[in-house]
């Protein structure tokens, strides 16, 4: 017996083959990099402050190879380098000092005191002689006179073992308060005073600086959330509304689609045993609510419209015009086709309506069977984003060690 290999390689063996050439691809540059990078000739300093580290190193001597660890110490600076930064730093200051402080040294707001400088390695730590008036964060205190008072400001500039001290003397003031603002400390200062602090209550003051004031406590205010939402919602249940019909008729579309090379297939076979195309139909609508009255199948919208079209010709209408509404309310090309032979029919006899439905017998069935693939076809493109998701997966769990031990 010969076998033969498919023309068509399966979805199974090419993500098999895409994962191991992936894998392999990086196993391989990893293996170059890791043999270009064996001979070395020099081990990296960290940059200062960053502490020094040991690095293992595999050695080849006449005995042998052997593996020795080497302290790697961190970076250090030249003297000049030193006092080129921190000159750099102090100099930073004074213009940072001219730009946030007025021409008299008068500090009227919080300072913003920097950390670092860019490019410089120099450390900033920030102290006052008056951290009640002037806090080590920049931030104005509670108590501060009117009339103004010195404090004296440093920052300490560290490099390694060397210092330099940047020092300045503003004169601190109350900071510049709104009119709310103003109204707050009063009312709040109004209050501490005519109430007992033993108490459980704070006594909120109803005349402050000559004014009548009310209080009310501030709530959230959701309410016009509320109503956004509601409308929101409420504008949306129509196309909601027109959706779901859509996907109503689509599945009815698809069902009757499916149910109609049966219904061909069972007129044949009823007219082939003597029956007209009437009592056909008939049969068919009554053979279907037996079926659904003992639960045996579910709704078929296609049965239900020969069960109507039945009806209507026992109450009187005309078949050419029960065959005619068939085909309107079905609204669809094949079912307006056997309306259209069943309406001929009735114009011309039984002479050729066995031929004419056993050759749309034949159609419908390849039209079926087009529609299968085509099914099939969709449901292998929805299985595609899981299929690429689990490849992501299987790519993170092979890069992610390799990428750690990389660096």
């Amino acid at each position: 017996m010969k076998f033969k290999l498919s023309k068509k390689p399966k979805k199974e063996f090419l993500l098999s083959f895409a994962i191991i050439l992936c894998g392999n691809l990086l196993g391989i540059a990893m293996f170059l990099r890791e043999n270009s990078a064996s001979a070395a000739q020099s081990l990296p300093r960290r940059d200062f402050g960053q502490g020094a580290y040991e690095e293992t190193l595999r050695i080849s001597t006449e005995k042998g190879t052997e593996e020795i660890q080497i302290t790697v110490e961190e970076q250090q600076y030249s003297s000049s380098q030193i006092q080129a930064y921190l000159k750099e730093a102090y100099s930073f200051l004074s213009k940072w000092y001219q730009k946030n402080i007025s021409d008299k040294d008068h500090l009227k707001k919080d300072l913003e005191l920097p950390s670092s400088l860019d490019q410089n390695p120099v450390t900033f730590f920030w102290s006052t002689n008056a951290p009640d008036l002037l806090s080590w964060e920049g931030k104005l205190g509670d108590h501060i006179p009117s009339e103004g008072k010195q404090v004296t400001l440093r920052c300490t500039l560290s490099l390694g073992e060397n210092e330099l001290v940047w020092e300045k003397t503003p004169t601190v003031f109350p900071p510049s308060l709104s009119e709310t603002q103003q109204l707050e400390k009063s009312i709040q200062q109004e209050a501490e005073n005519i109430s007992d602090k033993t108490g459980k209550e704070l006594l909120l003051p109803s005349v402050v600086q000559g004014r009548e004031i009310r209080y009310y406590l501030s709530q959230n205010r959701d309410s016009w959330v509320i109503c956004l939402l509601s409308l929101v919602l409420g504008l949306s249940i129509f196309p909601l509304a027109k959706e779901k019909e859509k996907q109503k008729q689509a599945k009815r579309s698809r069902q009757m689609l499916r149910d109609y090379p049966d219904i061909i297939q069972k007129l044949i076979l009823f007219l082939k045993a003597g029956l007209s195309i009437r009592k056909s139909i008939e049969r068919l609508a009554d053979d279907y609510l037996k079926r659904k009255e003992f639960s045996l199948t579910e709704t078929r919208y296609a049965y239900e419209e020969l069960v109507r079209t039945a009806l209507e010709m026992e109450r009187g209408i005309y078949e050419k015009d029960a065959y005619e509404r068939l085909g309107r309310r079905c609204g669809l090309a094949e079912y307006k086709v056997l309306s259209v032979l069943l309406v001929q029919n009735l114009k011309k006899g039984n002479q050729s309506i066995l031929e004419l439905l056993e050759r749309e017998a034949v159609s419908a069935g390849e039209e079926r069977l087009r529609r299968a693939r085509i099914q099939g076809e969709e449901a292998s493109t929805k299985l595609l984003l899981p299929m690429i998701l689990q490849l992501l997966v299987v790519f993170i769990i092979l890069m992610v060690p390799a990428f750690i031990n990389f660096f």
